[in-house]
């Protein structure tokens, strides 16, 4: 029979809980839970899940769980809809069986909590897993592509040199061009040096570091590369360490932050600013993978904004509209936001593009 929560302190909580039976149906919900699904208590009571949640192969899995009367825990992620607002979430949601009752310990558990924990529209994590998606089916043709054009340019470099020795002596006025070929050498090679970023991780130990020391070491350089933009520093020094490689993330974000800085040079934007900015993050899913914290960096620009013509190839390589770009900064920074297990998340529209870094924290 539906009933409310005996204790008032269930009610208060932020995180949306919801009592339900063996046949999915509510039996009790708290305020937070009538938030969420935009329901008040009289007309949610009684109402089973598919009322609120889309019939899809995880919904059946849970009401499967309830109507065998299973004793474990299960997990999963919803698409929610909501009357009351337009488009649709993602809810990650854990069943966990209602204790028996004292009188009978042995009784099978008749119902089961549902905790409920929003992580966003469902079209924001699609795009999400659609460019991570993207820059994983590139990385092993840009690794073995840069491979193959680094190996003969170790060779051309070296009789480029050999040859600029014998001109110093013979023909010096002839110097001028070795120079450019080592020139244009080097610039094509620290060009394949910047597919290679994300794959030389080789070794390299994995530390727990504070985000803050890497947003510093590349404000410093930001500051001086840019003096005519109006940087700014929005630190939460209460989040926690990350664990990853400083280096690789010194390059991640200054790929971002440069990114942002010739966005709004580019555009000629009044007053430039970019903000770089640090968060926690909670119940945040990246992949298929749940994170109850993460450490969430972000740098904020005030541009035009991403082009809708590249929008959904934004972190591919090559993709750029910046004459001279070689479309290589965004697709080198999520491939090492992947391989320190987070992902970068975009919010654009004219006037505001934030580049959202998410990093787990490091285990204490």
């Amino acid at each position: 029979m539906p009933h409310t929560f005996p204790n008032i302190a269930v009610d208060s909580l932020q995180v949306a809980v919801v009592i339900l039976d063996r046949g999915a149906r509510v039996c009790s919900l708290n305020a937070a839970a009538q938030a969420m699904w935009g329901s008040a208590l009289n007309h949610a009571l009684g109402a089973t899940l598919d009322h609120w949640f889309v019939n899809d192969e995880t919904l059946i899995t849970l009401q499967t769980h309830m109507a065998q009367g299973k004793n474990e825990v299960c997990r999963g992620v919803l698409k929610l809809l909501r009357s009351n607002e337009s488009g649709s979430v993602l809810v990650h949601v854990v069943l966990s069986p209602v204790s028996p009752s004292d009188e009978n310990p042995r009784a099978e558990p008749l119902s089961y909590c549902l905790e409920c924990h929003q992580l966003g529209s469902y079209e924001h994590v699609n795009q999400d897993n659609q460019w991570r998606s993207q820059v994983q089916n590139h990385q092993d043709l840009m690794r073995q592509l840069a491979h193959e054009v680094k190996n003969p340019l170790g060779g051309i470099r070296g009789a480029a040199q050999l040859l600029q020795d014998e001109l110093r002596e013979v023909a010096p006025e002839l110097t001028e061009y070795t120079e450019m070929m080592l020139t244009q050498v080097d610039r094509l090679k620290n060009l394949v040096d910047q597919f290679l970023v994300p794959y030389r991780k080789g070794n390299a130990q994995m530390a727990a570091l504070n985000v803050h020391e890497v947003c510093e070491a590349v404000y410093r350089i930001a500051k001086i590369e840019f003096p005519q933009i109006d940087w700014v520093r929005d630190y939460d020094v209460s989040v926690p360490d990350v664990v990853g490689v400083s280096n690789y993330l010194q390059q991640l974000l200054l790929n971002l932050v440069q990114n942002a800085a010739q966005a709004v040079q580019h555009n000629e934007t009044a007053m430039p600013h970019v903000i770089i900015k640090t968060r926690v993050a909670r119940n945040t899913m990246v992949g298929h993978t749940m994170h109850h914290l993460m450490v969430e960096l972000s740098v904020i620009d005030n541009g035009a904004g991403v082009p809708p013509e590249i929008y959904d190839t934004l972190f591919l390589p090559m993709v750029t509209q910046r004459e001279g770009g070689t479309g290589l900064g965004l697709s080198v920074a999520m491939q090492i936001a992947q391989q320190h297990g987070g992902t970068i998340e975009v919010d654009s529209r004219v006037g505001h593009t934030q580049m959202k870094l998410l990093l787990p924290v490091a285990k204490a």
